[in-house]
């Protein structure tokens, strides 16, 4: 740990490295470049966050935040966390990499994050791992386009070396049913049906059918051969034809409008550095002892800070106890309570302490509660947790279900992968029989989870409350329906894009006669965004008012709309231009 740090920011990434400022720059560029085409490829808009890695020098670096054993057996880490995403890699390990060291981890974590960072949507272990190496390996050959498909660096050599996976095998693998041996074998094949699915076969308009299929409980083999049309032998055969083939590469334009980044790194002090490494230590669940160390570390070589002791007082509250936490926050001076990581540590102090006090608590403190987490959103409305806590605080003191449960959806919409809160969320649907919102949620929750409790604990709730038949026609109305039929009567370039929140309301856009189909798409995208923006979120406004008796209000996020119907799972479509 001991070393000069840097910090280089891009729009849509922000790297901590002690490694070497100008290969982290090239890497930052990179990343820019890659996001430019998966997002043009894969038609995602505008991821809202940025993704922070800590890009560390070497396997000692590395081994200071993971561990050990974990550094023994891993180059990098990603985390989805209720406070964002984060993305670690020991670029000692990747130095043999081709063109630049940690490219392909980090690109192959990147597609992970465009394709379900956000989204609840499950997608089976070959596909998950197979569709980010296909897209890890892009090129940039320096004249404004790009290519995808090359044979990833540790997958040519599982080919060579191994038989590919039997296909059944393959398509049923979970990443509890595997070992490292046979892991390294559903990379391989994944990578290698993904490839054939998206360039070698007309089969890639039916993905979308297979992940809708699998994240409905449908078997993993029938889903695929089913949304295939294909039968089992015919797919297998195939499959293992591919390890005899070439692979063909995709190929495409970066977007017009995409300017190089030109990052410049800026020396960080290594106390903010400890600080933030620390931070992310806490918020992705690490080891208590890796954290006392790092402080031990700090505070030896005198790059304790005021803000590491923050950390340790969440760390505290984390574990109970509270008033060791509240200690720890006393010390840090007044001057700096306004600060964003005080403020948010202290709201969660306050906010765990009343609940451990059960029918105890007091309302009023509760309310000073409440009003930090609003504050804190006002700040920064992307950090989930900050929902959390809110809708936590509003519950407790009496709001009604509808009041915190809109506080609480902003929170899943954020992090829907935490299974905390997709966990309440679910149960609180459940609760407001919300058939198909539950569903919704609880069926990717279903599959997150090994714990035998609490699978059957939702799938006796999937049972009783069945999702099929349920309020289709009271979603759809009369207009909505009437404005679909008008919508298929349309010419061609035409495009539909639809959002829903869980209690029916929508916001809808269409065009047609467009000069182009990207353009169509585009510009439905546009009126959709729009309409959100000035109807659903002026309901969730009036909503927040109505809960805190305030006009403090968070702002209002990013809209985020839905080419085709709703309720289809998020699966990337690809479109090589």
């Amino acid at each position: 740990m001991n070393a000069d740090w840097y910090q280089v920011e891009t729009p849509h990434f922000r790297i901590v490295t002690n490694g070497r400022p100008a290969m982290v720059r090239d890497l930052a560029r990179d990343l820019e470049r890659f996001r430019a085409a998966t997002s043009q490829v894969l038609r995602i808009r505008g991821d809202r966050q940025r993704l922070t890695v800590f890009a560390l020098a070497n396997r000692s670096s590395y081994a200071g935040i993971v561990g050990e054993e974990q550094a023994r057996q891993t180059g990098g880490m990603f985390n989805h966390t209720s406070y964002g995403s984060f993305a670690l890699v020991n670029l000692e390990r990747y130095r043999f990499m081709r063109e630049h060291p940690a490219r392909e981890f980090l690109f192959h974590e990147y597609t992970h994050f465009l394709t379900y960072g956000s989204s609840p949507v499950q997608f089976p272990f070959w596909y998950s791992e197979g569709f980010a190496e296909f897209f890890s390996t892009a090129e940039f050959p320096g004249d404004g386009s790009y290519m995808f498909g090359a044979i990833p660096v540790d997958r040519a050599s599982s080919l060579i070396r191994d038989r590919p996976m039997p296909l059944e095998d393959l398509l049923r693998a979970t990443p509890a049913t595997v070992d490292k041996k046979q892991r390294l074998k559903v990379y391989a094949g994944g990578w290698m049906l993904t490839h054939w699915l998206i360039m070698s076969s007309d089969k890639g308009g039916k993905i979308g059918d297979y992940i809708d299929a699998y994240n409905r409980g449908a078997d993993p083999v029938d889903a695929l051969t089913n949304a295939l049309d294909m039968p089992l032998e015919d797919l297998e055969r195939a499959y293992l034809q591919q390890a005899k083939d070439r692979f063909p590469k995709g190929k495409g334009q970066l977007p017009d409008d995409y300017r190089p980044a030109d990052p410049q790194p800026r020396p960080m002090s290594q106390q903010r550095a400890v600080a933030e490494i620390a931070r992310y230590m806490v918020m992705s669940g690490r080891k208590s002892e890796s954290l006392e160390e790092l402080v031990q570390y700090a505070r030896a070589e005198g790059v304790d800070s005021h803000e590491l002791t923050s950390v340790m007082a969440v760390a505290e509250t984390g574990t109970g106890a509270f008033e060791r936490a509240e200690e720890i926050l006393a010390t840090i001076p007044a001057d700096l309570h306004g600060e964003f990581w005080y403020r948010s540590a202290e709201a969660w102090l306050w906010l765990r302490w009343e609940l451990q006090k059960g029918t105890e608590s007091d309302p009023k403190q509760m309310a000073v509660v409440r009003d930090k987490f609003v504050s804190l959103i006002n700040d920064n409305d992307e950090v989930a947790a900050h929902w959390y806590g809110l809708a936590i605080a509003m519950q407790k003191l009496g709001h009604l279900r509808g009041q915190y449960l809109e506080m609480l959806e902003q929170a899943y919409l954020r992090a829907p992968r935490e299974r905390e809160i997709a966990w309440w969320y679910a149960h609180e649907l459940y609760l407001d029989r919300d058939a198909e919102s539950f569903a919704f949620v609880a069926r990717p929750l279903l599959m997150q989870t090994s714990g035998q409790e609490f699978r059957e604990q939702l799938q006796s709730m999937l049972a009783d409350l069945p999702a099929e038949g349920v309020r289709q026609a009271e979603r759809a109305g009369d207009t909505l329906g009437g404005t679909f039929t008008k919508y298929r009567n349309y010419s061609a370039c035409k495009a539909l894009a639809l959002a829903f929140d869980y209690k029916g309301a929508y916001a809808l856009g269409y065009v047609f006669d467009s000069p182009d189909q990207d353009a169509a798409n585009d510009r439905a995208l546009e009126v959709c965004e729009a309409r959100v923006l000035n109807s659903v979120w002026k309901r969730r406004v009036e909503s927040m008012r109505r809960a805190i008796g305030s006009s403090a209000a968070p702002t209002p996020p990013s809209a985020a709309c839905s080419r085709g119907l709703a309720g289809r799972a998020n699966c990337p479509t690809i479109c090589w231009r």
